[in-house]
């Protein structure tokens, strides 16, 4: 039995995606940048005791308290919230920081005057959300955060850092279209000679790009499991895409081209906050996955047109030419 490309890839890609770890959904996400950072300052003598990360993505808090020693992280009400220890990962029902936090679903919640602990896990790690890291109020590019704990019963703070950072100039990625568009326009001015040449040379370098903007983001650390079934649904549409650009009779890869192109298109803008906003959520460094971007946008959009264009003039193709030829001497896509 024969197995063809596409399928052997989309069986891979299955298989990768089944064997990818799982983890806490708001940790990942399907958000490709976001417009803050975060910092911890350490905490001097308790390196021993606990360790504290920030996620880029939303900025949660994952604070994991080793062997022999015990956390409390106090609320904004200055009411113990969380305690992490011997015992596990504890939430006191009473707290309204707790509920807040989203540690608590509503049935769960207790009033009372004393802590009540409910167990969540038997680990040592627990992530969590705080308000001070939710953003910055218009006009304030810096602030300080801090969070109040008990470490072993002895008074400590987390205190940190939280900026914005500035979104990119535009600039230069509209300036990277003027080629593509000087492209389009020498491929309409000798159109007979060059059009299905222009949908293929278009097509192929949008299906870079598109590749290359897939992976960079379907790659990152931060990717959900969304991203990551999007991202293979893409590679799978292009590599069927690819085939056809160079297998297939001229007219299969002129349309193969634009085609390519119409999904680099569809892949640069769901990407484009990649361009709009501070920090991108990609494997690959920012600019490098903003460029990719950029190409997989003009190069989709030039490859779109084009392709379009050869598109309508198969369909007026006269039923009198030559079988087997169309009315400009290429061969019919069968």
């Amino acid at each position: 039995m024969r197995f063809r490309l596409p399928a052997l890839v989309s069986l891979a890609l299955a298989v990768a995606l089944a064997a990818a770890p799982t983890t806490k959904a708001h940790v990942r996400t399907g958000a490709v940048a976001v417009d803050y950072r975060a910092s911890v300052f350490p905490l001097r003598g308790l390196h021993n005791a606990l360790s504290l990360r920030i996620y880029t993505t939303d900025r949660a808090l994952a604070l994991t308290v080793f062997p022999g020693h015990s956390v409390t992280v106090i609320g904004y009400l200055h009411e113990p919230f969380i305690r992490v220890g011997a015992e596990g990962v504890r939430v006191n029902e009473a707290s309204p920081t707790a509920a807040a936090a989203g540690l608590l679903r509503p049935s769960e919640r207790k009033a009372a005057n004393k802590p009540r602990w409910l167990t969540q896990s038997h680990g040592r790690t627990v992530v969590w959300h705080t308000a001070s890291l939710r953003g910055l109020r218009p006009g304030v590019e810096r602030a300080r955060w801090s969070v109040p704990i008990l470490v072993d019963g002895h008074r400590a703070t987390f205190t940190g850092e939280l900026w914005r950072v500035p979104a990119p100039s535009l600039w230069p990625w509209l300036v990277l279209g003027i080629p593509f568009l000087a492209g389009v326009l020498l491929v309409f001015a000798r159109r007979h000679r060059w059009l299905r040449s222009g949908a293929v040379a278009f097509g192929a370098l949008a299906a870079g790009s598109a590749i290359a903007t897939t992976a960079a983001f379907a790659l990152a650390g931060s990717a959900n499991s969304g991203r990551w079934v999007e991202g293979a649904n893409e590679f799978v549409f292009a590599l069927v895409g690819v085939w056809f650009l160079v297998r297939g009779s001229p007219n299969a890869r002129a349309l193969a081209g634009g085609g390519l192109g119409l999904l680099a298109l569809l892949v640069g803008l769901s990407t484009i906050p990649a361009l709009l906003h501070g920090v991108v959520l990609s494997a690959l460094p920012a600019t490098p996955t903003r460029l990719a971007v950029a190409v997989a946008l003009w190069a989709g959009a030039a490859a779109t047109v084009v392709g379009l264009v050869v598109f309508f003039e198969v369909l007026d193709q006269p039923e009198s030419s030559p079988p087997g030829r169309s009315a400009h001497g290429f061969r019919e896509w069968r």
